[in-house]
């Protein structure tokens, strides 16, 4: 008996969900959707030329940046590197970006003293900060 009740009250849930009006939330959230993505008339997302200015998939800032030239990471590692090769005889080595830390690490070819260390050492900190001020830079400096 138990079961029939509750099947019947299943049945009826089930009944009462699929009569639902179709011309509620769901088109008029589709049609606000299409038009804040950029497209206009009755030409379709898929169907449009999709390398104008018009295709913009940069609207949402929780999405991903899907442009092919956007920053990232690697640039600014390239940068540090450039930065040492510019202006120091010293080999740029890894390159880690933690937050607003960057660990960067330089190698020399031949000794160094203890006060060319330090003169390389503040000279390419200026520089970091001239180039990538975003930073927090710690340089490393050793010895292969």
């Amino acid at each position: 008996m138990k079961h029939a009740i509750l099947a019947i009250v299943v049945c009826s849930f089930l009944i009462a969900g699929c009569g639902a009006d179709k011309d509620l939330t769901g088109q008029r959230e589709v049609e606000n959707g299409t038009r804040l993505i950029g497209t206009s008339g009755d030409d379709g997302f898929y169907e449009r030329h999709q390398d104008s200015n018009d295709f913009n998939t940069n609207q949402n800032p929780n999405f991903l940046d899907l442009t092919e030239d956007r920053p990232d990471y690697g640039d600014d590692q390239e940068k540090f590197a450039e930065v040492i090769t510019l202006n120091s005889n010293l080999e740029p080595g890894p390159v880690y970006i933690t937050g607003d830390n960057a660990r960067v690490t330089a190698y020399s070819n031949g000794s160094l003293s203890d006060e060319e260390k330090d003169k390389l050492h503040s000279k390419l900190k200026r520089k970091f900060i001239d180039v990538v001020p975003r930073y927090r830079v710690h340089l490393t400096i050793k010895e292969r």
